[in-house]
């Protein structure tokens, strides 16, 4: 009886295969994504220098308020790396009226939250709560963005924290990855800074944070503030101007250390130790764009194609056809003065070399000819409806209202940027490809197992000698080693 089911159930499946409806057979059409329209915002500056943006929005009987300076890890040198995060995270620690469980129970009163974060660039301080409470809200903001006393016990736990923090990030081999790729990248420029390091953890003290508070937390130092919300145009620029007007008053922000940073010469291949590693993380890349080049869009259109998301070249290769990764993802990092160009993938460590080799077949392969129509129309439809998707919130809007005036690309940037990336030609795509991609030119890092990866990567770049770091990004050693015919190389840039 069994066997007899069995057999029924096989051929009614066969059944079905032969019967699968014509849909299946290929992909639906999507339409092109329609032109984004904003919404309306007024757009303000006071006297200070202080950029406020308004949008209202009256979905939700919300308010979202970001504040962004100038005031991120680029303002700083390897010494204090980590004093921009530390500064972010201990605004909420105190000020002369508020402890810090005084500000936590202010926020959980107005059905609200705020919080600080420091990037590459900026430091933002992002903050939230019901539409009715906007006053309340905006004077608890200026309280901890103008007037932060960074108490000594909670500068002391926050260092601890970072310790705590670094050491767990050690132990993750795409932190290690990024932390080497960026000083190999950008050299002496800020913008090798990843992370801090214990020496810099150790010289964050009380008065370093309100030295950096002092000299950048500035209204003319790019300040910007955006509200979103179901708050009327007039009330909020009020609030901004209330709390954030005469007594935000200017200053004279140190200018950030800027050395100039070139590609490197030819491309190199630089391991980070991982003993019994199973797997090698692979990252490399170039410098990339920012974005107000004028190739910006023809490549990220480019760049999507090859592996900005599930449906690129480099899936298609390294995953479906050749299986040596779960993910393989390519990506432009637009920071405001330079740009980063990134290929990050995890793969098995007995297919590392091959692995790297498919991928710089694939990068030739996108330098040597236009894109088809079906992959330019695929990639434009997917960034396009990625987004729109991607402003449907509150903080979604207010994040990308910063976009204009932080980055300097014009107040026509959202409106105009489905169709600027519809607007791509192949051939345009092709040129900008050309013009960013420099196999020739790359910074190549894969963190794993050196002794079981380090033959085959040799023979990928004949004759070159790579060198071996530790997780600290201390220099250990050298492949061919030192003393076989080889000359040790440090940093070969």
């Amino acid at each position: 009886m069994i066997r007899r089911l069995l057999l029924l159930l096989a051929l009614f499946g066969l059944a079905l295969a032969a019967q699968a409806p014509t849909f299946m057979e290929k992909p639906p059409q999507v339409p092109p994504a329609k032109a984004y329209a904003p919404p309306t915002s007024q757009v303000d500056q006071l006297p200070n220098g202080l950029r406020i943006v308004v949008v209202q929005d009256q979905r939700f009987p919300l308010i979202t308020v970001h504040l962004a300076l100038r005031a991120g890890t680029s303002r700083l040198t390897p010494s204090n790396a980590g004093l921009a995060s530390a500064e972010a995270d201990l605004l909420t620690a105190g000020t002369p009226t508020r402890t810090a469980l005084q500000i936590a129970q202010q926020l959980d009163a107005m059905g609200g939250d705020l919080s600080a974060s420091a990037d590459q660039d900026f430091l933002y301080v992002n903050a939230y709560a019901l539409g009715s409470r906007a006053h309340q809200l905006f004077e608890l903001l200026a309280d901890v963005v103008l007037h932060p006393t960074f108490p000594q016990s909670e500068v002391a736990l926050e260092k601890a924290n970072m310790l705590q923090t670094l050491r767990a990030n050690r132990a993750d081999a795409g932190f290690l990855a990024s932390v080497q790729f960026n000083k190999l990248l950008f050299g002496n420029n800020p913008y090798a800074i990843t992370a801090p390091t214990p020496e810099s953890i150790a010289q964050i003290s009380r008065q370093a944070l309100v030295s950096f508070h002092q000299n950048y937390f500035l209204p003319n130092n790019q300040a910007e503030i955006v509200i979103v919300g179901d708050v009327q145009a007039a009330r909020a620029h009020n609030l901004a101007q209330q709390y954030f007007g005469g007594s935000w008053r200017l200053g004279a922000p140190l200018p950030p250390p800027a050395p100039p940073v070139a590609n490197p010469k030819t491309t190199r291949i630089y391991l980070v130790e991982r003993p019994g590693s199973a797997q090698s993380t692979i990252l490399l890349g170039n410098l990339g764009l920012t974005r107000t080049s004028p190739d910006y869009f023809p490549f990220h259109v480019a760049n999507e194609v090859l592996g900005g998301s599930f449906n690129s070249r480099l899936i298609a290769d390294l995953r479906e056809a050749k299986g040596y990764t779960y993910g393989i993802y390519s990506f432009n990092a637009p920071y405001r003065d330079l740009g980063a160009w990134m290929i990050s993938t995890q793969v098995r460590t007995s297919v590392t070399a091959p692995a790297l080799k498919a991928i710089l077949q694939q990068l030739n392969a996108l330098r040597s000819a236009p894109v088809s129509p079906q992959e330019l129309t695929r990639a434009k439809n997917y960034l396009n409806g990625s987004f729109v998707l991607g402003l449907q919130t509150q903080r979604e809007l207010a994040d990308a209202m910063l976009t204009p005036g932080l980055y300097g690309v014009g107040p026509d940037w959202l409106a105009n940027y489905v169709d600027n990336v519809r607007s791509v030609t192949a051939a345009e795509a092709l040129n900008a490809t050309k013009d960013v991609i420099q196999p020739q030119h790359l910074v190549i890092v894969v963190v794993g197992d050196v002794k079981q990866i380090e033959a085959g990567l040799a023979n990928l770049i004949p004759g070159a000698t790579m060198t071996i770091f530790d997780a600290t990004g201390k220099m250990v050693g050298t492949y061919p080693p030192e003393g076989a015919g080889k000359t040790r190389v440090i940093n070969p840039q």
